[in-house]
């Protein structure tokens, strides 16, 4: 009989597999960026480097139409910070980035911290992200005086939302932070409703009515998300759980965009759980459409996997 800390290094192992295997299907992933992407998984702690009792979470999304890949990865602070230390100084990071991760570290004290890798405009892009929720008063002071902090300050506000579920941010040349927050209430039409009004706070222009219309099936818990660079919001995302698969081609088609023929077959090659959730996105005049999943150890196989946090 495997003993539980088998079975969680067999699934961390399936996952690092299934993940670098969707990467020869995607056009977007050139070569010189496997060795990047490889990086990033290699520093994504396995089970014997986390506290007893804990192990890192995944999740993978994809654009619609194959243009975007993104990978993430977080837990236990024990675990995570020693091997991102070692990955950043591999990325060359630069002294103000170290900064702003001990700055904000030492004021949030997240128990839930990682790092990120993506592949968009045939770019790679790193960082880092907290992901336990904390009192938005405590990341404020972080964004200093700008456009971009007084919309999401106003936004805050009218919404009554005081705090926020994800901080992530960028390394590098162009770097960006990206705030997640969790929209009021149980009730999705109310959420829907939000949703198309801070669209049109933060990017002058209301969730389309068609996307709307189709997300109406969707589950209640849907997620705003802010990007800022340079003091400006440059995208705005909603994140909406409880989306079907067959939904996804008229979903793309409604953004502005298209669903590729290959997405449902890398979805259920990455997590037998299938889509998560997807995300729809304004970044200045275009659209996207990118589908989430928890990676598995068993994707296409099927099968419930093994919970992701504990290791007894």
């Amino acid at each position: 009989m495997t003993s539980p800390l088998d079975n969680a290094l067999q699934r961390a192992l399936s996952i690092r597999l299934n993940l670098q295997i969707t990467l020869s299907a995607l056009p977007v992933v050139e070569e010189w960026m496997d060795i990047h992407l490889d990086r990033w998984l290699e520093h994504v702690p396995m089970p014997p480097e986390m506290p007893a009792g804990h192990q890192a979470s995944y999740r993978a999304s994809l654009g619609s139409d194959l243009q975007r890949l993104w990978w993430g990865a977080w837990g236990h602070p024990a675990g995570f910070v020693p091997k991102m230390a070692d990955y950043f100084k591999l990325c060359n990071i630069a002294k103000s980035d170290e900064a702003v991760i001990d700055e904000l570290g030492e004021r949030l004290q997240p128990q839930l911290v990682g790092s990120w890798v993506s592949v968009v405009g045939g770019k790679v892009v790193t960082g880092w992200h907290f992901l336990d929720p904390h009192p938005w008063e405590l990341l404020e002071p972080a964004f200093g005086t700008h456009e971009a902090k007084f919309l999401l300050k106003k936004w805050v506000s009218d919404h009554g939302v005081d705090r926020f579920e994800r901080f992530m941010q960028a390394i590098g040349d162009g770097a960006f932070s990206e705030v997640e927050l969790a929209l009021p209430g149980d009730d999705l039409a109310e959420q829907l409703r939000i949703a198309s009004v801070s669209f049109q706070h933060f990017t002058g222009e209301p969730l389309p009515a068609p996307v709307a219309d189709i997300l109406r099936d969707a589950h209640a818990g849907v997620d705003l998300t802010v990007r800022i660079r340079g003091g400006k919001v440059v995208r705005c995302a909603i994140m909406v759980p409880g989306v079907s698969i067959d939904a996804v081609p008229a979903l793309a088609t409604a953004a502005g965009t298209s669903s590729d023929d290959k997405l449902e077959r890398l979805i259920k090659s990455m997590s037998a759980e299938g889509l998560d959730r997807v995300e729809y996105s304004r970044e200045g005049d275009r659209a996207g459409l990118d589908v989430h999943v928890e990676p598995t150890e068993a994707a296409a196989r099927g099968g419930k996997p093994p919970a992701t946090e504990a290791v007894n």
